[in-house]
């Protein structure tokens, strides 16, 4: 880290300010943590000194802790309680975000990720849970086109989402000859029965 007093700065202000963020800043603010601590691991390998686990003469294996979780923890662990408060709105790219940061935390910083809060590890655990391996184009689907696939996956209606056919893409398919169109309001104009031309 070039600048690391200007790095401590910036992490003591977004700390000070934590309750005017949104979600999606706090997660991007702990997801930039681990960046910098990748950052500082890939330097420390090149000057020839292992951040990996040490085992000394007692046998019990030494981890060190990386650059900013050595400082900032405790501000790694504040953003991501402003997420956990906001967890029933998360974004496939803050899930992705905090599955990433769950497992660079549990391999690389491993005392960071002992000392965290339950609830804390807890939301880790649920942001794992979760398949993010979701087509480009699922996204951009609809609110409600989303939520119905979540309820067609809960009741084990096992279906397609956005299958293409031709120049078209079904919205849901459910075997090999069901097809549901979900036409939410962005199907319409503003308080009209009226299709909007692109849903023609």
């Amino acid at each position: 880290i070039a600048h690391p007093k200007w790095c401590d700065f910036m992490l003591f202000e977004l700390f000070k300010r934590q309750h005017e963020l949104k979600e999606k800043d706090t997660t991007n603010v702990a997801f930039a943590m681990l960046l910098l601590a990748a950052v500082e691991r890939q330097h420390l390998a090149s000057e020839g000194v292992t951040p990996l686990p040490g085992v000394p003469s007692d046998g019990v294996a030494v981890v060190p802790v990386l650059y900013p979780f050595d400082k900032h923890a405790g501000v790694a662990s504040s953003m991501l309680d402003v997420t956990n408060r906001s967890r029933r709105s998360l974004t496939y790219p803050a899930i992705f975000q905090l599955q990433t940061i769950e497992l660079f935390m549990k391999l690389i910083v491993p005392g960071v990720y002992t000392e965290m809060r339950q609830d804390l590890k807890v939301l880790l655990a649920k942001a794992r849970k979760v398949n993010v391996a979701v087509d480009d184009h699922m996204q951009q689907s609809s609110r409600l086109h989303r939520k119905i696939s979540q309820w067609f996956t809960r009741v084990g209606l096992h279906h397609r989402s956005e299958v293409a056919l031709g120049p078209f893409f079904l919205d849901m398919v459910i075997g090999d000859k069901v097809v549901v169109e979900i036409d939410g309001p962005s199907h319409f104009y503003r308080d009209t029965n009226s299709r909007t031309a692109g849903s023609l």
